[in-house]
Formats: C-alpha cells, structure tokens, sequence
C-alpha cells in the first residue's frame, strides 16, 4: 500500500463516495443552491439532475440528503439496489424511510393501497408539524416506465393530500433524452429545474486532486507539475476517472520505490487502467487470460499435429493406394461423411476453388447444377471415363453409385494409376481400379463463361458468344494464319469444333453444347486445375 510511502493517513482516491472528501464547485453550489430553493417552496416540484457517468452524482445526492434536516425537511434517498426490489417492497421501504407506520393487512399491501395511504400519511405529518419531505431518486435511469408512473402517481397524491412532497431525479443524460420528446413520463410536466452536472475544467481537476490529498493527511505533493497536468488532462474532468488513474499511479509508484509520479509513469497508467486500452483488459483479467490462452494454444497445437500426422490435410492426403482394394474401399466407405453433410461439403469445396461468394450464389442453388446457375458461371452433367475428365484438368464432382447413395466426392487430382479426391472433410488417394469399381461414371462440373453465350452454337450462328468461342477454339493448322477470322459459324468453325470434340471424347456433332463449352473454358489458364504429382 502507498499511504506509508507518501504519509497518507487513508487512501485520498477510493471508489465510494465519502463526504469527507466532497470538493463543491461552481457546478455544485449552483445545483445545491436551486434544490435548496425548491426545498423552502411549500409547494411540491420535481427536479432532474443529469451528468456523465463518474460525474458524482451519488456525492450530489448524499450532499442533499445530508443538508436536507437544516430546512425541516425529512428526505429518503433510494439507488439501484432499491429499485431491484419488488414494486410494492420498494413503497413499503418509503413507509419505513419518512417515519410512517406500515399497513398490516393484506388489502392494504397493494400498490394503488400503499400510494394512497403513504400520501395520506405525509399530508397528516405536513400538517401537525409542518414537515416537507423530499424523495431523492438516485441511478434513476434504472427505473422502469411502471416504476415512474407510480412515482408520478404519488406525487400526485401528496399534492392533494396538501403535503409538500419534492423530488430530485438523478440520472445519465439517457435520463434528460427520456424525459423529453413525445412518450415522456407523466412526471415529465412537474419538472421545474433541468440542471446538468458538467465536467470539471482544467484548474478544477487540478484543485479536486490537491483537496483529496490534503484530507487525507499527505505533507507533500507526490505528483510532478508535468504528473499532474498529465493527470488532469487524461481525467477529461470526471471525478471518477481521476480517481481511478490517481490510485494506480500512487499504487505503481510505491511498487516501484518512485517518489514523485511524472509524465511517463500517468502515461502508463492511462494505457493500464482505462477500459479503452487493452493493457487494462490484460491486467484486469490477466490471469483467466493466461489460462485461457494456453489452454488454446495446446487445444491448437494438438489439433494440427493430429491433423497432420493422420493425414487429414489437403497437403498429406491419406493414402490408400498401397494398400489391398478391398482394404482401401472399407477405408474409403468409413472416411465418407453422410449423403447430404459430404454433398454441401463438396460443392462448397468446389465453389470456394472457383472463387464463387455467396453473394452470386448458395451452394444450395449450385447443387441443382442448374445450366446457368448465375450470369457467366455454368454446370454440365454427363457420363464419362476418368481418361476424358483428366483431360478436362477441373475439379468436377463425381457421384458414386447406387450402392452409396448417391454419394458425391470431388475429383481434385488424377494419374496415371491413382485419383486424389475430397470426400467432405478429408482427402484420400486410391488406386483408379478401386474407384472404378464403385463410380459409375456420373460427373458434374462448373465452369466460367461469357454471360451472352446462348446454350448452343451451331452452323450458321452469328452475334452473342461467337467472340468467346472463336478466341478459345484452338486454331485450324489447315488455314494460314494470315487468313481472315471468321464472323459466323461456318464450315472452318464447324471444323475446329469437331476437332476440339474429338480431342476430349465428346461426341463429335460440330454443334457447342454444354460439354463443348467447359471443354473450351477447360483450355483457360485461369481458374482451378486438378493437382499434380499424382501418381
């Protein structure tokens, strides 16, 4: 502790409000001054108090309660933890707070009860001794919109019971903005002085500091001249946020063996003890933040090294190839996730290599493989061998046979002797005999295209797509290359398409369909391509 190092008889900065250490402003007095005048009127007023949080509102307010016996007034004051009572628990406390006897009986327990037999009461003490009475309503944001109505309610009460009742509202500035505009409170037209709580000015925070240590029996000033304009300017002139960074300061300084607290060491504080640094969220919480980062951190660790020691990375995929078939589909049938889980898994996979978002289209939508699935990206279906997707050198979903349930993985590499697949979530390798055995040649495959091609091209077409098909048709070796490109699709285009069809094992009918199309997008150098190395 830091009182022995600085000759502190108690700590000057705490967290509760204490009287003792109560430094009154131009601020305070005015706000004192105007309840004061209020308090002396014989007819009943409401006042709100508003001010940032930290502004020492609860010190106003026990300033109040405190002078309030000096004018002939009996005050009650009610926070937060009051309000959290029962609506007729807390009436019940007011009873208790002005000196009145409670009701015993049941029916007289009820709210409209305990508001009309509390303004009966005050009105008889108002009038044998002349009592005024003042209800001072603290944290009162906290209050709910019932809780405000049965508060105007008795305060409409005590009017006609001729028993002067006074309130001061305490509150956020949230509090003003509610008492504002159309839906306020009832209570809203009673309200007479609307007096904010504003921040301390610069010479004000430098004097609320020196007070504090001064009550607090310091004999010097531990704070440098440039610690304590540090301190004043990094208080934003909040009583609360001053106290706070002066603690810490005073509390590092005695750790330290400092004897004077600088520039330096509040600039430190600031970053440690204000809740918009996260050195403070490090300190507060530094030990749960220990535990739990390392808890991650071995959580995070183990999880990569199992992921891939057992071959689960897209980087080590499991290989099943060196074992027998019958070995190797077991293996693969166990590694298959559920039908539809490993569909959305595959054709997520598969879109991700597009780089499709999901703002052009779902991978609910993509699965439909429907012609068009969005402007400019396509899906085809059909049959084929694994020889003819090969040279297509794209990622294509491949769905297994009836005896899986139309199972779908996705094809991401193939050799000579092997495929490399996805089956939605884990990679494998397995010989192409034993994939053989349970693919049925059933394939589905995307592909990028002019948003303008029409489904089918053929001899004589003219226009929309004849752009994109003509710059991926690789060149006739039988025309010159001086010759003219042609316009529409003409014999020497037909030809090409034959050739490019033939090349792929598509069947050879000179017409650009949907095969014939991913068989040209295939040619790009841009988008996915099945992985090499496979053996």
């Amino acid at each position: 502790m830091y009182l022995q190092t600085f000759g502190l008889r108690e700590p000057p900065f705490g967290d509760a409000p204490d009287l003792r250490f109560a430094c009154l402003f131009t601020r305070e007095r005015e706000i004192l001054a105007h309840v004061e005048y209020e308090l002396g009127s014989s007819t009943s007023s409401v006042s709100l108090v508003t001010g940032e949080p930290g502004a020492g509102k609860t010190l106003l307010c026990m300033l109040i309660e405190a002078d309030a016996p000096n004018h002939g007034v009996r005050a009650v004051r009610h926070g937060a933890g009051d309000y959290a009572l029962e609506t007729v628990a807390w009436l019940r406390s007011l009873y208790a707070g002005f000196g009145l006897p409670l009701p015993l009986s049941a029916e007289a327990n009820t709210q409209e009860h305990l508001v009309d037999g509390l303004a009966a009461g005050l009105g008889r003490l108002a009038h044998h001794v002349n009592h005024r009475f003042l209800l001072i309503l603290d944290d009162a944001e906290e209050l709910s919109d019932d809780d405000l109505a049965i508060v105007g309610r008795l305060f409409n009460a005590c009017e006609k019971a001729a028993a002067p009742f006074h309130i001061v509202l305490v509150g956020e500035p949230s509090l003003r903005e509610r008492f504002a505009g159309a839906g306020a409170p009832e209570l809203t037209g009673h309200i007479r002085s609307r007096l904010p709580l504003v921040p301390l000015n610069a010479e004000e925070s430098e004097r609320y500091v020196r007070h504090r240590l001064h009550v607090a029996g310091t004999s010097r000033m531990p704070f440098s001249r440039l610690g304590l304009r540090s301190l004043r300017d990094d208080g934003k002139g909040n009583p609360r946020r001053l106290n706070t960074l002066a603690h810490r300061a005073l509390e590092r300084a005695a750790e330290r063996g400092e004897q004077s607290i600088g520039e330096r060491a509040l600039g430190f504080v600031v970053r440690e003890a204000l809740p918009q640094h996260a050195r403070y969220w490090l300190r507060r919480y530094r030990k749960p933040i220990l535990a739990i980062g390392a808890m991650l951190a071995i959580l995070f660790v183990g999880g990569v090294a199992t992921w891939f020691l057992t071959g689960h990375s897209p980087s080590r995929p499991k290989n099943l190839v060196t074992v027998t078939p019958e070995q190797a589909l077991a293996k693969f049938h166990d590694a298959l996730p559920t039908p539809d889980v490993g569909k959305v898994r595959v054709w997520g996979e598969l879109l991700a290599r597009w780089q499709v978002t999901s703002k052009e289209t779902s991978v609910a939508n993509a699965i439909n493989c429907d012609a068009v699935i969005f402007p400019g990206f396509a899906c085809v279906s059909g049959r084929g061998s694994l020889d003819q997707l090969r040279r297509f050198d794209r990622p294509i979903v491949l769905e297994l046979g009836e005896a899986d349930a139309k199972q779908q993985v996705l094809l991401v590499g193939a050799g000579d002797d092997a495929v490399r697949l996805y089956l939605g979530g884990k990679y494998v390798e397995l010989t192409r005999d034993a994939f053989e055995k349970i693919w049925d040649g059933r394939f589905y495959a995307v592909f990028r295209v002019d948003p303008a091609m029409p489904s089918k091209l053929a001899r004589g077409a003219s226009g929309d797509g004849m752009a994109w098909l003509l710059s991926r048709l690789p060149p006739d070796p039988t025309v010159g290359g001086s010759a003219t490109a042609p316009t529409t699709f003409d014999r020497t285009v037909e030809a090409r398409v034959l050739a490019l069809q033939q090349r792929f094992g598509i069947a050879a009918d000179g017409v650009v369909g949907p095969e014939t199309m991913f068989a040209l997008s295939s040619l790009e150098a841009d988008g996915p391509h099945l992985a090499r190395g496979v053996p």
